[in-house]
């Protein structure tokens, strides 16, 4: 079981991150949604909407790294590993389950956990709509693009999520500039390595 990962979301700070770090880090990856275009050398990415697969799954097809979702349709027509979603709070430790957190980053951190991971760095987790809501702009007419009105119960969400984490002793650190997201401690990504 890999121990150490860092798990890359679509905030727009991913674009302020120098990911030649991450990649020699020697820590395991994730991408989460389309930020497996910024790391396509990442190990695993995640994206739990069928609506984002139906939009970029295509996309993906050069991705050498595992793909997982927790939709069920998504998994079987883009042939992904697939995790199943619940809606309770914190941390999901039924094996082959994840909370919702009502976003992928959430599930996807929870997923790590399921992996094995004990130290987590996490990155563009913003949590905000200081600017756009990802690095890579709005997503098309129809698809949820990280609506403020969402995010403020995102972050309360991660606080329960923050608090099982640890008291299952896996440490998180949100390495993401700018994030508004105060339920883990911050660090620079150079000092959330070392």
């Amino acid at each position: 079981m890999n121990k150490k990962w860092i798990i890359m979301a679509s905030g727009p700070s991913m674009l302020e991150i120098d990911l030649s770090i991450v990649e020699q880090s020697g820590w395991r990856t994730m991408a989460v949604n389309n930020t497996h275009q910024l790391a396509p050398w990442a190990d695993v990415m995640y994206a739990g909407d069928m609506a984002w697969w139906q939009q970029y799954g295509q996309a993906t097809a050069g991705f050498q790294g595992e793909k997982w979702t927790r939709d069920e349709q998504a998994a079987r027509l883009f042939r992904l590993h697939h995790v199943r979603r619940v809606d309770g709070t914190g941390l999901c430790r039924d094996r082959g389950c994840v909370n919702s957190g009502g976003n992928s980053g959430y599930q996807a951190v929870n997923l790590a956990w399921h992996f094995g991971a004990r130290s987590i760095i996490l990155l563009g987790f913003d949590m905000h709509r200081n600017t756009s809501g990802h690095w890579h702009g709005e997503h098309p007419r129809g698809m949820l693009s990280a609506p403020a009105s969402h995010i403020a119960k995102w972050r309360h969400n991660f606080t329960a999520l923050a608090a099982d984490l640890a008291r299952s002793r896996c440490k998180v650190i949100n390495a993401t500039p700018g994030s508004a997201l105060d339920c883990f401690p911050r660090k620079t990504l150079e000092e959330a390595l070392c």
